[in-house]
């Protein structure tokens, strides 16, 4: 047999081979993926995206660092909502294509059994034993409450009753029970519990760096119908007012 009958018979072989395994990687919807702190947002788009798309998502939440190594693991992430200034630093998000979605807010909220502050600074008074706080180091909210306190003068008076948990729906589950006096949350997350919270006080922005919230399209998904239908969604009067009611 000469090569070049070889070569073709080797080519009409494999061919189908690879389509096939082609197919099989994109039979699995893409991942969108959030900090914990966005999951009623993004769950919530998620699903009326769905409803009027007809495309599918799967939805992954965590803070950061996990959503970051999941997109550099698995290859399935397509897009991750979360602060444009921690995202543009992400090695697997180099050259990524930015959708804007809003700006963040940190709050001070309170539990249902503790008194009301006047202003957010007055957390420093000792009726607040444990006030908790996500994860500096890996949730944009905990560095955001973070410079707070290192602006404001409060760090060193409130470190000793300062609770660091990984995320914040962790700080707004320790403040639902009452396990905490106050903590730090984004303003998304404090109308999601509101109703289980004894209330909230917008943190001055000028103590804080600002949170802009984007989309970030991850290389490789740009053309992925779903990712290409997500962002055209993202830009409609429906998806913004959803933006909107969840402090975005």
């Amino acid at each position: 047999m000469n090569p070049h009958t070889l070569f073709t018979r080797l080519r009409a072989a494999v061919l189908p081979l690879l389509a096939a395994v082609t197919l099989t990687a994109h039979a699995e919807p893409p991942i969108v993926a959030a900090g914990a702190g966005y999951k009623r947002p993004v769950s919530e788009l998620a699903q009326a995206f769905e409803a009027r798309s007809g495309h599918k998502l799967e939805l992954s939440f965590g803070n950061m660092a996990q959503v970051l190594t999941l997109a550099a693991s698995s290859g399935r992430v397509a897009l991750i909502l979360g602060d444009q200034a921690f995202l543009e630093t992400a090695p697997v998000l180099k050259g990524a294509r930015l959708i804007p979605v809003g700006e963040g807010r940190l709050v001070l909220a309170w539990a249902k059994a503790a008194p009301a502050p006047a202003r957010p600074e007055n957390v420093a008074d000792p009726v607040y034993a444990r006030i908790a706080m996500p994860d500096p180091a890996h949730a944009v909210y905990g560095k955001a409450a973070s410079e707070f306190l290192q602006r404001s003068g409060l760090a060193a008076t409130l470190q000793p009753r300062l609770i660091t948990v990984a995320t914040v729906p962790q700080v707004s589950a320790y403040l639902a029970s009452g396990d905490v006096d106050a903590g730090f949350i984004n303003l998304t997350d404090a109308l999601g519990i509101r109703e289980r919270i004894g209330g909230w006080l917008a943190v001055d922005g000028a103590l804080y760096s600002p949170v802009r919230i984007v989309a970030a399209v991850v290389p490789g998904h740009e053309q992925q119908a779903e990712v290409k239908a997500l962002e055209a969604f993202l830009a409609t009067p429906e998806a913004q007012a959803l933006l909107r009611r969840h402090g975005l």
